[in-house]
Protein backbone atom coordinates (compact mmCIF):
# COMPACT_ATOMS: atom_id res chain seq x y z
CA UNK A 1 0.00 0.00 0.00
CA UNK A 2 1.35 3.43 -0.95
CA UNK A 3 1.43 6.34 1.46
CA UNK A 4 -0.60 9.50 0.88
CA UNK A 5 2.68 11.33 0.27
CA UNK A 6 3.68 8.87 -2.47
CA UNK A 7 0.22 9.00 -4.05
CA UNK A 8 0.35 12.81 -4.01
CA UNK A 9 3.78 12.75 -5.70
CA UNK A 10 2.55 10.34 -8.38
CA UNK A 11 -0.51 12.52 -9.03
CA UNK A 12 1.64 15.64 -9.40
CA UNK A 13 3.93 13.86 -11.88
CA UNK A 14 0.89 12.79 -13.91
CA UNK A 15 -0.48 16.36 -13.85
CA UNK A 16 2.86 17.76 -15.01
CA UNK A 17 3.11 15.19 -17.82
CA UNK A 18 -0.44 15.89 -19.04
CA UNK A 19 0.15 19.64 -18.86
CA UNK A 20 3.41 19.30 -20.83
CA UNK A 21 1.75 17.15 -23.49
CA UNK A 22 -1.22 19.52 -23.73
CA UNK A 23 1.06 22.51 -24.27
CA UNK A 24 3.11 20.57 -26.82
CA UNK A 25 -0.05 19.57 -28.70
CA UNK A 26 -1.37 23.15 -28.77
CA UNK A 27 2.01 24.42 -30.00
CA UNK A 28 2.02 21.81 -32.79
CA UNK A 29 -1.53 22.73 -33.76
CA UNK A 30 -0.56 26.42 -34.00
CA UNK A 31 2.48 25.50 -36.12
CA UNK A 32 0.38 23.17 -38.33
CA UNK A 33 2.83 20.35 -37.50
CA UNK A 34 0.42 17.55 -38.37
CA UNK A 35 2.95 14.73 -38.07
CA UNK A 36 3.88 15.75 -34.52
CA UNK A 37 0.21 16.17 -33.56
CA UNK A 38 -0.45 12.62 -34.70
CA UNK A 39 2.32 11.28 -32.42
CA UNK A 40 0.52 12.80 -29.42
CA UNK A 41 -2.86 11.26 -30.26
CA UNK A 42 -3.90 7.73 -29.38
CA UNK A 43 -4.56 5.46 -32.40
CA UNK A 44 -8.31 5.61 -31.69
CA UNK A 45 -8.56 9.33 -30.91
CA UNK A 46 -11.60 11.44 -31.71
CA UNK A 47 -11.04 15.08 -32.65
CA UNK A 48 -13.86 17.61 -32.88
CA UNK A 49 -13.21 20.80 -34.83
CA UNK A 50 -15.29 23.87 -34.05
CA UNK A 51 -18.97 24.48 -33.58
CA UNK A 52 -20.08 26.52 -36.58
CA UNK A 53 -19.85 25.57 -40.25
CA UNK A 54 -19.69 29.26 -41.28
CA UNK A 55 -16.35 29.68 -39.50
CA UNK A 56 -15.06 26.17 -40.03
CA UNK A 57 -16.62 24.47 -43.06
CA UNK A 58 -14.83 21.28 -42.01
CA UNK A 59 -16.34 21.27 -38.49
CA UNK A 60 -17.38 18.00 -36.91
CA UNK A 61 -15.94 14.88 -35.34
CA UNK A 62 -13.07 13.00 -36.97
CA UNK A 63 -12.19 9.52 -35.72
CA UNK A 64 -9.73 7.95 -38.12
CA UNK A 65 -6.10 8.98 -38.42
CA UNK A 66 -6.64 9.95 -42.07
CA UNK A 67 -9.77 11.91 -41.19
CA UNK A 68 -7.94 13.80 -38.46
CA UNK A 69 -5.06 14.55 -40.85
CA UNK A 70 -7.54 15.80 -43.46
CA UNK A 71 -9.23 18.10 -40.93
CA UNK A 72 -5.88 19.48 -39.78
CA UNK A 73 -4.81 20.09 -43.39
CA UNK A 74 -8.06 21.95 -44.07
CA UNK A 75 -7.44 24.20 -41.06
CA UNK A 76 -3.90 24.89 -42.29
CA UNK A 77 -5.27 25.82 -45.73
CA UNK A 78 -7.86 28.23 -44.29
CA UNK A 79 -6.03 29.80 -41.34
CA UNK A 80 -2.57 30.92 -40.36
CA UNK A 81 -1.76 31.26 -36.65
CA UNK A 82 0.45 34.32 -36.29
CA UNK A 83 0.81 34.11 -32.51
CA UNK A 84 -0.56 31.92 -29.74
CA UNK A 85 -0.78 32.61 -26.01
CA UNK A 86 -1.75 29.70 -23.78
CA UNK A 87 -3.53 31.38 -20.87
CA UNK A 88 -4.63 28.48 -18.66
CA UNK A 89 -4.23 24.73 -18.45
CA UNK A 90 -6.26 22.85 -15.83
CA UNK A 91 -5.69 19.13 -15.24
CA UNK A 92 -8.23 16.94 -13.45
CA UNK A 93 -7.24 13.27 -13.46
CA UNK A 94 -7.19 12.23 -17.14
CA UNK A 95 -8.97 15.35 -18.42
CA UNK A 96 -7.51 18.72 -19.34
CA UNK A 97 -9.06 22.02 -20.33
CA UNK A 98 -6.93 24.74 -21.91
CA UNK A 99 -7.74 28.34 -22.71
CA UNK A 100 -5.72 30.12 -25.36
CA UNK A 101 -5.79 33.18 -27.58
CA UNK A 102 -4.55 32.93 -31.16
CA UNK A 103 -3.81 35.80 -33.49
CA UNK A 104 -5.16 34.31 -36.71
CA UNK A 105 -5.21 35.29 -40.35
CA UNK A 106 -7.67 33.92 -42.84
CA UNK A 107 -5.62 32.97 -45.88
CA UNK A 108 -8.44 33.73 -48.33
CA UNK A 109 -9.51 37.17 -47.08
CA UNK A 110 -6.25 38.26 -45.46
CA UNK A 111 -8.18 39.50 -42.40
CA UNK A 112 -6.54 39.16 -38.99
CA UNK A 113 -8.20 38.81 -35.57
CA UNK A 114 -7.66 37.43 -32.07
CA UNK A 115 -9.62 34.21 -31.53
CA UNK A 116 -10.13 32.69 -28.09
CA UNK A 117 -10.22 28.91 -27.75
CA UNK A 118 -11.38 26.67 -24.94
CA UNK A 119 -10.07 23.20 -25.73
CA UNK A 120 -10.97 19.98 -23.93
CA UNK A 121 -8.70 16.96 -23.94
CA UNK A 122 -8.92 13.49 -22.47
CA UNK A 123 -5.88 11.29 -22.06
CA UNK A 124 -5.50 7.53 -22.05
CA UNK A 125 -2.14 5.87 -21.39
CA UNK A 126 -0.39 9.22 -21.84
CA UNK A 127 -1.90 9.95 -25.27
CA UNK A 128 -4.78 12.24 -26.21
CA UNK A 129 -7.84 10.06 -26.78
CA UNK A 130 -10.33 12.92 -27.24
CA UNK A 131 -9.73 16.49 -28.35
CA UNK A 132 -12.41 19.12 -28.72
CA UNK A 133 -11.19 22.39 -30.28
CA UNK A 134 -13.76 25.04 -29.40
CA UNK A 135 -13.02 28.51 -30.80
CA UNK A 136 -15.06 31.63 -30.21
CA UNK A 137 -16.86 31.47 -33.54
CA UNK A 138 -17.76 35.15 -33.96
CA UNK A 139 -14.18 36.32 -34.69
CA UNK A 140 -13.72 33.39 -37.08
CA UNK A 141 -16.92 34.23 -38.95
CA UNK A 142 -15.77 37.87 -39.18
CA UNK A 143 -12.46 36.70 -40.69
CA UNK A 144 -14.32 34.80 -43.41
CA UNK A 145 -16.79 37.59 -44.31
Amino acid sequence: MQSFETLGLLASIDRELLEERTIRLLECLADHDIDEVMTLLSPHATVVFGRDHRAMPFFGAYESAEGIRRGLREIAIEYDVLHQEICDVVVDRDRVVARRICRMRHRGTGKVSNVEFCDWLQFQDGYVSALNLAPDTLPLVELVD
